[in-house]
């Protein structure tokens, strides 16, 4: 109830809110939003949903194998995980990780004071020669040399939300009344509808009335930070999303943002704010013109099947001895009706050895 009152305080101020200041407050306010107060746990035995590093040890496997690959490949002496959760992908990459292959340093920039304490929890689990090698930064500066990883974060950068009515573009927002907090609209600045139509003439769809979508304006500044700060780097960029035909397809009329709660989605998301969590899937094609505005290369735009099972994680799956739990653990990670279509991998870096291969199937023509 506090997060709500500090929402209805903000909207009385200004007379409004937009769903991307909404859902920042939602997710991110201190101490209130979902992502930063002292209940957040990202455990599969309490958490509203589930992600691959949580799943199985065997997720972080592949990782380990494609990081080792690159090291061959390009000088590697650190590894910088965005938003690490619960920590299980940092405590399982180095406590699987060979000795040889073992970064100088394990850097974690999360925003989350909470998480933050969870995971120094989980990663004091570990040997202290291995665990005094973590060290968790607030902003990036100076890195050079490094393996990047953003698992499911993507997602959770707040989007603007838009609808289309009578042949005019409007911008979502939150007012409220009688002390309830409802959805309304205001007509598109002239720079968001400009924004609108270049998707438009890009994807040769002109959005039907009613069509209600999302653009995010914050991965220009996420990426930005990340490529003025950082040298010689190689990134993989893993979460559920799509290409911009496939985002903005014809049937997707509802947009794709996602309310959870209990591993169930909600459709109540104007009260109890900071107990459920707010994803938006993922533009993956804005990220390639991203990519290429800053001159990177994209070393390879696949799925998570593809990416899994190109780091042996059949192989590796012989860890599990229960059958059950094996089943279980590939199906969740690799069908097309689970993670394994519609989670993503995008690899990018500023500059790798001709030498270096992949065998993933490569899918950038959908971008």
């Amino acid at each position: 109830m506090e997060l709500n009152k500090k929402i209805h305080a903000k909207v009385k101020h200004n007379g409004y809110i937009t769903f991307d200041d909404y859902m920042d407050m939602c997710l991110y306010y201190d101490d209130l939003g979902y992502y930063n107060n002292k209940n957040i746990s990202l455990n599969p035995k309490n958490s509203d949903f589930i992600t691959g590093p949580e799943i199985s040890p065997i997720y972080t496997d592949s990782i380990i194998n494609f990081y080792n690959n690159c090291k061959k490949n390009k000088e590697i002496d650190y590894v910088l995980e965005f938003g690490a959760g619960s920590g299980e992908l940092a405590y399982n990459f180095l406590k699987n990780v060979t000795s040889n292959n073992m970064p100088k340093k394990y850097f974690i920039l999360e925003k989350s004071k909470y998480l933050k304490r969870q995971q120094k929890d989980k990663i004091n689990n570990l040997p202290k020669e291995i665990s005094k090698k973590v060290e968790w930064i607030n902003d990036i500066s100076n890195i050079k040399n490094a393996f990047l990883i953003a698992n499911e974060v993507l997602d959770a950068i707040p989007a603007k939300r838009f609808i289309k009515k009578e042949n005019q573009f409007y911008e979502k927002i939150i007012k409220s009344k009688d002390g309830k907090l409802y959805f309304s609209k205001i007509k598109c600045k002239p720079l968001l509808e400009e924004k609108i139509k270049n998707i438009e003439n890009r994807i040769n769809f002109n959005f039907t009335n009613n069509y209600c979508f999302e653009i995010n304006f914050l991965y220009e500044e996420f990426f930005s930070n990340i490529f003025k700060n950082v040298e010689n780097f190689i990134f993989i960029l893993i979460d559920y999303g799509y290409g911009e035909k496939e985002f903005y397809h014809p049937d997707r009329s509802t947009g794709t943002i996602q309310y959870y709660k209990n591993n169930k989605k909600i459709l109540d998301n104007l009260n109890n704010q900071g107990t459920f969590d707010i994803s938006v899937s993922v533009d993956f094609s804005h990220i390639y013109r991203i990519i290429n505005f800053h001159n990177l290369q994209l070393l390879s735009y696949t799925t998570q099947e593809q990416f899994l099972l190109e780091t042996n994680i059949l192989e590796n799956s012989s860890k599990l001895s229960d059958n059950f739990e094996r089943s279980n653990v590939l199906k969740s990670l690799l069908f097309p009706s689970d993670m394994g279509e519609n989670f993503k991998i995008m690899i990018l870096c500023d500059h790798m050895k001709k030498s270096f291969k992949m065998n993933f199937k490569d899918y950038r023509h959908r971008l």
